[in-house]
């Protein structure tokens, strides 16, 4: 399996065409299909199903395009790396993007004491940058709880508690301190990465919400909450894509959440990567 037969199969998955791809690679057809049946024998599966509007991806397909993605951003980086040696170094960050608050007073501390060097950022959910630090795109990760912490090593660097974000026309009545309690009463927007950690705290307290929509966009969710659809329950750090909301803090201390910054366990950590280590650890 080449990087170059990689890098045809992604362009095939993204375009869902052969001939597009093609066309993008600029090389002819032929030769171009004649590499994923290269790849589909050495593999000895079935990547594509073709269909007569193009191809679409089997199970194994995939589960390659996946790990290629992965693969190819790791040689990318690794090629500017090489690239740059010598004359700048390259520090890897994985960050979800309401992290990215919490990070900027250590990356700006670190940037001044280190003017030779630059940053590549990997966007993503957790889970994505676990994988990404797990194989080797990213030297460290910006992450939030819960999540798994096998594998890893990490130091924590905020908590925070969980917000109601509430529709500018709802009241809600409560004696005092906003508690899980008071919402039973009002439909609730869940961000499903939190999804099992808040109806956990709600199980805990024998209460059972009434769920109006799950979604894997925050930021988008605040449209529903200015429709005055529902109240959405969100990390504290979300307050930046709250402008013109009512925004509560919930008194659950159940529900607090942990950034921490991890790197790989088992894995000496480069010098470069230890001196942004000592940084947001001291």
């Amino acid at each position: 399996m080449e990087i170059r037969q990689l890098e045809y199969f992604r362009e095939i998955a993204t375009t869902g065409s052969i001939n597009e791809a093609a066309r993008r690679l600029n090389m002819s057809q032929p030769p171009l299909s004649y590499q994923m049946k290269q790849l589909e024998a050495e593999l000895n599966v079935t990547l594509f199903e073709r269909t007569r509007t193009g191809v679409t991806l089997t199970e194994a397909g995939k589960l390659l395009y996946e790990r290629a993605e992965n693969l190819l951003n790791f040689v990318s980086s690794t090629r500017q790396e090489v690239a740059e040696a010598g004359k700048k170094r390259v520090l890897r960050i994985g960050m979800t993007p309401t992290t990215v608050g919490t990070m900027m007073p250590f990356i700006s501390e670190f940037a001044r004491k280190n003017p030779d060097v630059n940053f590549e950022v990997h966007d993503g959910i957790t889970y994505t940058l676990y994988n990404y630090l797990m194989d080797g795109i990213v030297d460290v990760a910006v992450v939030r709880t819960p999540l798994r912490l096998d594998g890893v090593e990490y130091t924590e660097l905020h908590q925070e508690p969980m917000i109601a974000v509430i529709p500018s026309e709802m009241r809600l009545e409560r004696e005092c301190g906003l508690r899980l309690k008071d919402l039973m009463n009002s439909p609730l927007i869940l961000y499903r990465r939190y999804e099992k950690f808040i109806m956990d705290a709600f199980s805990a307290q024998n209460l059972t919400p009434d769920i109006f929509c799950l979604c894997d966009d925050a930021r988008g969710a605040m449209l529903w909450v200015r429709e005055g659809l529902a109240v959405a329950i969100f990390p504290e750090s979300m307050r930046c894509f709250c402008e013109g909301l009512h925004i509560e803090t919930l008194a659950e201390p159940a529900l607090e959440t942990k950034i921490l910054l991890i790197w790989k366990k088992g894995k000496q950590p480069t010098s470069l990567v230890q001196k942004f280590l000592d940084i947001c650890m001291k």
